[in-house]
């Protein structure tokens, strides 16, 4: 019988695959996308049915159903919400699919490692943004995203090589957020230790929580008190300024959305969704662009109730993933969903489920490594 871990390291490297290795994601990575999600249909049933996992998560599995059912209805339906719902099964039994990195497996991760690096660096000169700026296949904003992805999976593989290309293809690609999720990163290793005790103490859940209204609070001030102006920087100066009309434009939707919520919180499409975002800015006055906020972005397409709804689930087990050995890769990676619109954190994707493997082989490879010089502690101390 096949090891529900051994599952999951299938997953994990067919996951790699599709994020870094094949270049379109509207045409070769569809159907692989598909049977991912379909199959976490198919390995949660069969976890239930062995009793691996309680009966009691069928009910996030019908009341997620009943949400499909009623974007159906509403005509509101999105296929990145039918994604959603594939990766909600996945997320209810993805404690079962976590696995220990060993040496075997080490070993075909590298390999498969240098094909991922192979395809960035083909996909760089291959694609290029509206603007002229090289990036992979996806749309500019996501290959930056992607990109941040392949660096943290690189750290905790331990894989020098693709850090340092991501570093050199951030520079060429002038990414901001890429670029200040890297430094981001670095900054929370290095000085972690100095707040040690106090890290051991807070969850996933708070410093999220605590994330999104930082960031709202300084939308609202920066709509306030910051006038753009630079209308759009396509040199390298454009790492170093935070004052131009993209960011401007950023704040301003996010500000929007907040004031849609205070304005009309028991409007139903505030509590399910306007669907897709050209719903929400038609019909909002002042709004150019749908917002740059993973929590944002999927209240206006989903509704407050959905996001509730989903973050019921994937915050606890963001909490039992993180801890003081991988917070520099969390705090980063929330840092790119209080900027960007990638669903990382909240409402359950692909991505998501890849963090969550990452976050517990760096979890596994730290607790290895403890055991160890514990071990070779006593073998002194018998000596």
């Amino acid at each position: 019988m096949i090891k529900s871990s051994y599952v999951g390291f299938l997953i994990f490297a067919g996951m790699m695959i599709i994020f870094f290795v094949l270049p379109d994601p509207e045409g070769l990575q569809k159907p692989f996308r598909v049977l991912l999600g379909v199959s976490f249909i198919v390995i949660y049933f069969a976890l239930l049915i062995k009793k691996e996992i309680a009966p009691i998560t069928l009910w996030p599995v019908i009341i997620g159903g009943f949400f499909v059912v009623l974007m159906i209805f509403r005509g509101t339906i999105l296929s990145s919400f039918i994604n959603a719902y594939l990766c909600l099964f996945g997320l209810l039994c993805i404690p079962k699919l976590f696995f220990s990195l060993t040496p075997i497996r080490q070993v075909n991760l590298n390999y498969l490692h240098i094909l991922c690096i192979i395809s960035i660096i083909i996909q760089f000169f291959a694609y290029s943004s509206d603007d002229g700026r090289p990036k992979l296949a996806y749309e500019i904003n996501l290959s930056g995203a992607y990109l941040f992805l392949f660096f943290i999976s690189s750290d905790i593989l331990k894989n020098k090589h693709g850090k340092l290309i991501v570093v050199v293809l951030s520079l060429i690609t002038l990414s901001r957020l890429l670029v200040f999720s890297i430094i981001i990163y670095y900054l929370v290793r290095y000085s972690k230790k100095y707040f040690r005790s106090w890290l051991h103490k807070i969850s996933a859940t708070v410093i999220i929580i605590t994330g999104y209204v930082l960031i709202s609070i300084f939308s609202l001030w920066y709509v306030v008190n910051i006038k753009s102006e630079i209308n759009y920087d396509k040199s390298i100066n454009r790492i170093a300024n935070l004052n131009d009309g993209s960011n401007q434009l950023r704040f301003l939707a996010n500000t929007l959305v907040m004031a849609t919520i205070y304005t009309t919180p028991f409007d139903i499409k505030v509590l399910f969704g306007y669907g897709p975002d050209v719903n929400y800015i038609a019909a909002t006055k002042g709004s150019m662009i749908g917002p740059h906020n993973e929590l944002y972005d999927s209240i206006i397409q989903y509704g407050i109730i959905t996001v509730i709804f989903f973050s019921l689930f994937s915050l606890p087990v963001f909490n039992k993933v993180t801890s003081y050995a991988n917070i520099e890769y969390l705090i980063p990676i929330l840092f790119y969903t209080l900027i960007l619109w990638i669903r990382f954190l909240l409402v359950p994707s692909f991505e998501m489920l890849f963090i969550l493997l990452l976050l517990n082989i760096a979890n596994d490879k730290n607790k290895t490594v403890e055991t160890n010089l514990n071990t070779n502690a006593n073998c002194l101390s018998c000596t």
